[in-house]
């Protein structure tokens, strides 16, 4: 098993982000993986509720955030395809530093199925410390 390096999370408990966070730089970026599993999909489809993909990218843009808590104050998302069950969403986070004001910053948040870009949200996170990114 190869050995992870990267920041702790610290804006909440690691067990409340939703999927598996791979990669962690604190005030840059992210990476979190997450398995859709049958508790995860709609039974008559096959298809991911959206809530959970929402889920991981939400959870992953607060856990980029160096504070000991950060809240979501906003969020513009688009869900681009149906995520199925068995299927890998991988999500990256990236801090906007340009959008950064007193209190708030802009978190970017892509999810792909391989390659394939299947969500993306812009989330606005109002950050505890009232620090810019």
């Amino acid at each position: 098993m190869a050995a992870q390096s990267y920041d702790q999370v610290r804006s909440l408990p690691i067990d409340e982000v939703i999927g598996e966070v791979i990669d962690l730089q604190l005030d840059q970026s992210g990476i979190s993986l997450f398995e859709i599993r049958e508790e995860h999909v709609f039974s008559r489809n096959g298809i991911a509720r959206g809530h959970h993909i929402f889920s991981q990218a939400n959870s992953l843009a607060i856990a980029v955030m160096n504070e000991e808590m950060a809240l979501t104050a906003g969020a513009e998302i688009r869900f681009l395809r149906p995520v199925r069950l068995h299927e890998k969403c991988i999500a990256k986070a990236n801090v906007d530093k340009s959008s950064a004001k007193k209190g708030m910053v802009r978190v970017n948040v892509h999810t792909y199925v391989g390659d394939e870009l299947v969500f993306e949200g812009k989330f606005t996170i109002f950050r505890t410390g009232g620090k810019e990114a």
